[in-house]
């Protein structure tokens, strides 16, 4: 039996910790509790929900059984980084775009739902600090380095209003 390298080895507990976590500190969610906002991506208005802390980022989009071709969810974290997602208990397939700060994307990809356990765990071949998910359909609209610019006025609007400026 070939031994893994300390980096596969620590990679997989991450994993494995990760998973555990979202069992041990789930809960649901009810959509209507998640902001939203409408932002033009590409020429298109979407309404997205916005997953702005740790319990709405582990809910996500869970347990949703339709998804409207114009409505996704974005997820916002306070840092850059590696910034991981599954698709446990989601039922639909997501175009997923991860974007870095200037909302750049930097990396995007088509997942299926996760039907059998243990499911995966999806991430960015580089760091970013949101992820949006959108309607399986919506993957050939977006191109790795795109920027979604209405979503840099957004997110230069929340990074004020943290910060204590108006």
């Amino acid at each position: 039996m070939q031994s893994l390298s300390m980096e596969s080895r620590l990679a997989r507990v991450t994993k494995i910790s990760f998973v555990l976590l979202l069992i041990l500190f789930s809960k649901v969610v009810p959509a209507t509790d998640f902001p939203r906002i409408s932002v033009e991506l590409n020429g298109k208005v979407y309404v997205l929900e916005v997953a702005d802390n740790d319990l709405r980022r582990r809910q996500g989009l869970m347990y949703r059984t339709t998804l409207e071709k114009d409505h996704g969810m974005l997820f916002v974290y306070k840092r850059t980084g590696r910034h991981g997602i599954w698709m446990k208990n989601t039922l639909l397939p997501l175009t997923v775009l991860w974007l870095d700060e200037q909302a750049q994307i930097v990396d995007k990809k088509l997942l299926k739902p996760c039907k059998s356990w243990p499911c995966p765990v999806y991430g960015a071949d580089n760091r970013s600090r949101y992820i949006v998910e959108l309607h399986a359909h919506a993957y050939p609209h977006f191109k790795y380095g795109e920027q979604l610019s209405e979503l840099v006025d957004w997110s230069s609007h929340v990074q004020k209003m943290e910060s204590g400026g108006s």
